[in-house]
């Protein structure tokens, strides 16, 4: 975690303490990552040219799927040509946005560099797959509702194999400003989840990436997990957009644990979403409580990765996912 940027944007020129001041954040603190822009385009067959047009999300997402297979020892040669779906979890269109305010900047390349569409279908084209290929914006459960998607294609048949990811990288200080303007980020620059000291999240960025198969394949590869069960849904009406329902979350608790035939003390660790602030936190352990908490026979454990490397927003679920793994 770092107070700021280092190499990005003007911070000196935009930040101020007061959560009032207009086109300000009073934090421009995050979990960064050294150096967003560094990429050997080489091995992906992708020319220097183009690499610079590309957005960053793009480029480290290739690398971190590549690291993925390594992980699960499947030779990507060996899926090449096969119908392998890509699941991405994928919002920030930041790397675009700095082309605004130059657009002599443009190359050929800027487009399919820039889209989100292309986050996904980048893994596809390189590595050769021709299984569904598309990326998920459901903001923060982005890559969560894309993984649910790649369990019932692999459940029904419809691919053998898939790769899940979460990318999320922070270029602009525009959502930095959004944020501060509606308060939902730490002052203190810490995200506790959880904590009666919680103040908001603090944004961060990385990616992840899984490699799913069907459960008979998974001797060709290297096996850390089974998934018994991924499902979604919405909140509906709450009292704000941007606001989390109990209702909903508890409706869901229920429909997955029931289904799976569990007691609450078959459940060791819940992994939660659990950004830090002080409507969400509450009403998601509420219902984490009154599902998986009562009629155990101990304390059940709960946490959030965000107090380690901050908020990777619609890449936060697989590496909350990530952490419950390891």
């Amino acid at each position: 975690m770092s107070p700021r940027p280092v190499g990005r944007w003007r911070v000196a020129g935009l930040l101020h303490p007061s959560t009032t001041e207009p086109g300000l954040s009073y934090t421009f603190a995050g979990g960064y990552l050294d150096d967003p822009f560094a990429f050997d385009p080489s091995p992906f067959g992708i020319s220097p040219r183009e690499a610079v047009q590309m957005d960053p999300q793009q480029r480290i997402l290739l690398e971190v799927v590549w690291e993925a297979l390594e992980n699960a020892r499947i030779p990507p040669s060996s899926l090449s040509g096969r119908e392998i779906g890509v699941y991405v979890g994928a919002s920030s269109l930041d790397h675009g946005n700095l082309h605004a305010a130059d657009p002599a900047s443009i190359d050929s390349h800027f487009m399919t560099g820039n889209t989100l569409s292309v986050v996904s279908n980048r893994v596809s084209y390189v590595f050769d797959w021709t299984g569904p290929s598309f990326t998920v914006d459901t903001a923060c459960s982005s890559s969560l509702v894309a993984l649910a998607q790649a369990v019932r294609d692999i459940r029904v048949g419809r691919v053998d194999t898939a790769v899940v990811a979460g990318v999320n990288i922070l270029l602009s200080p525009a959502s930095f400003v959004g944020f501060s303007r509606a308060s939902m980020l730490s002052p203190t620059g810490l995200c506790r989840p959880f904590s009666a000291a919680a103040d908001g999240f603090v944004r961060g960025e990385g990616a992840v990436a899984f490699v799913l198969t069907r459960g008979d394949l998974a001797r060709l590869g290297t096996v850390r997990a089974e998934i018994l069960a991924a499902d979604v849904n919405s909140d509906g009406r709450t009292s704000g957009i941007a606001l989390p329902g109990l209702d909903g979350q508890l409706s869901l608790l229920e429909r997955v644990y029931g289904g799976l035939g569990l007691t609450p003390d078959d459940v060791a660790f819940v992994e939660a979403h659990g950004t830090g602030t002080r409507v969400g936190d509450p009403i998601e352990a509420t219902a984490i409580g009154r599902v998986l908490g009562r009629g155990r026979s101990t304390p059940l454990p709960i946490g959030s990765v965000k107090s380690n490397i901050g908020h990777l927003e619609p890449a936060s679920g697989v590496a909350g996912l990530f952490k419950a793994l390891i």
